[in-house]
């Protein structure tokens, strides 16, 4: 069986010196875009490198000519090279391992969801982070060396290629070329966008960031650049996957060639989208049929929905905002690919109830007052239901129902991105017309998300709503503000789950 793995051989060369380094590499199948992780040691400069490799161990040497930048060792012993992202190692590693290797500082960058496909990275412009250095050196005509990517911009053109598991890290340059690499061994086209070498004003450097994507589960990896503060991925992420994000930020010195001056890196989960909340409402059900819920028998009697906050989030109300308990945007408790997470404002009432007393649990992890409203006040013909959740943390199983106002914005959002439900019936929670109270299955734990502002002093002094005590366990104000994430090894809950 033949190798997947070949050195390629890296030469550094000056005037009178070369310096061979071999690299070690998958073999490709078809050629692919390599980059190359040089250090230049002696100022601890790190560059990325570009090439073009076709994957065979008979493939002519790489010729480096030093120093790569005026500003560099003129030295070839001053330069190690290794090839960027071809082994398991992940962004945080890698990245401490840069930091420690060059003078490469860190930055943070953020990865925005417009819901139901679209992401964006932001924050990448690194105050921090100094620019603006000639782009030639004082003995340097820019006529000498005019930058001209049309050659490899035409044969990029009929270039497609292939990526095999043997080869699953394989990225092109983007400036001024898109990057695809597919993991699955799916042969897809190089899109070639030729723009206009016009940034280079004055002989100065543009700041540029280098954008990796690298899907976990695949391992394909995405590669672009960009000038801007902000840059949206062209193609829609697979949802509920994990995404490793790695951005270097620097400048283009030669062709394929760029100096990087910072590095950032995040990891994330791609969101569910309406499919995916769906087949998220049939494993809810599958699980309840699982533990005989059969259509009324393990339905229980509820006259209001309760809410638990410490006390002095509720003296807070009563002096500081005329009454109102105001909604708040949902953390990230639940599942974490939820598409509500950090987009829906509102607040979070519970359905929870003893079958045998009728009466909530007499402890609560959210505080040491709980507010109690009306079942009607939330269930009646001026709402529309959704099923947007299903979750759990140990033992017990949960479901989120949001509630919205026909015709709001939230009920706008959630009609996009959640699975409607008959507010009249149900498998979960429902309350028939003109009836004082609902029905709540009580195998599984049902909470209300309602997407809007309550007036609890003016319920309370109405007595449509009451307070009571309770016993608090935990850490109410982190539940709150972090919220706790759903066991990601559940088999019952988990679209996917970690092997």
């Amino acid at each position: 069986m033949a190798s997947t793995v070949y050195d390629k051989r890296v030469i550094f060369t000056s005037r009178h010196f070369k310096k061979e380094v071999l690299v070690k590499l998958n073999t490709q199948n078809t050629p692919v875009w390599i980059p190359l992780q040089i250090t230049e040691k002696s100022t601890r400069t790190l560059i990325l490198y570009f090439f073009l490799d076709d994957g065979s161990k008979t493939s002519s040497s790489l010729i480096l000519t030093v120093p790569l930048h005026f500003s560099l060792s003129a030295n070839v012993n001053d330069y190690t090279c290794e090839a960027l992202l071809q082994d398991d190692r992940d962004g945080k590693e890698l990245a401490k391992e840069l930091k420690q290797s060059s003078d490469v500082r860190s930055f943070s960058v953020d990865v925005t969801h417009t819901p139901p496909s679209t992401y964006t990275v932001t924050d990448l412009k690194n105050p921090n982070v100094e620019y603006g250095k000639p782009l030639y050196g004082p003995s340097q005509a820019s006529s000498e060396l005019d930058f001209s990517l049309r050659d490899i911009q035409e044969g990029l053109r009929k270039l497609s290629i292939i990526s095999s598991s043997t080869a699953r890290n394989c990225l092109v340059p983007s400036l001024p070329l898109c990057v695809i690499s597919n993991g699955i061994g799916h042969r897809v086209d190089l899109p070639v966008t030729i723009s206009p070498n016009n940034t280079r004003q004055n002989n100065v450097l543009p700041c540029q960031s280098l954008i990796f994507l690298k899907d976990v589960e695949t391992r394909a990896t995405h590669l672009y650049t960009t000038e801007a503060s902000k840059f949206t991925f062209p193609f829609q992420l697979r949802p509920v996957s994990d995404y490793e994000l790695m951005v270097f930020q620097g400048c283009q010195t030669q062709d394929n060639c760029f100096l990087i001056k910072a590095v950032a890196v995040c990891s994330f989960r791609s969101y569910m989208t309406a499919q995916e909340v769906i087949l998220l409402y049939g494993k809810a059900c599958s699980h309840m049929s699982s533990m005989g819920a059969e259509e009324f028998a393990n339905f229980v009697p509820i006259t209001h929905l309760y809410r638990s906050k410490p006390i002095l989030h509720f003296l807070n109300i009563y002096n500081n905002t005329n009454g109102i308990m105001y909604k708040y945007i949902k953390n990230f408790g639940g599942d974490p690919s939820s598409t509500l997470n950090r987009k829906l404002h509102g607040l979070f009432f519970s359905a929870n109830i003893d079958p045998l007393t009728g009466r909530p649990p007499d402890v609560s992890y959210y505080g040491d007052q709980r507010i109690h409203i009306p079942v009607m006040f939330m269930i009646n013909s001026d709402i529309n239901l959704y099923f947007a959740d299903f979750y759990c943390h140990y033992v017990n199983h949960h479901v989120t129902l949001v509630v919205t106002l026909k015709g709001s914005e939230a009920d706008l959002f959630c009609s996009k991105r959640l699975m409607p439900l008959d507010p009249n019936f149900n498998v979960f929670l429902f309350r028939r017309p003109h009836a004082l109270h609902a029905m709540v299955n009580s195998k599984i734990t049902v909470e209300v998300f309602y997407t809007e502002s309550i007036n609890i002093v003016q319920m309370i002094n109405s007595r449509c709503a009451f307070l009571t005590s309770v016993t608090q366990k935990g850490n109410a104000a982190l539940k709150t503000a972090v919220g706790l994430p759903k066991r990601r090894d559940c088999k019952i809950c988990n679209l996917k789950t970690n092997s």
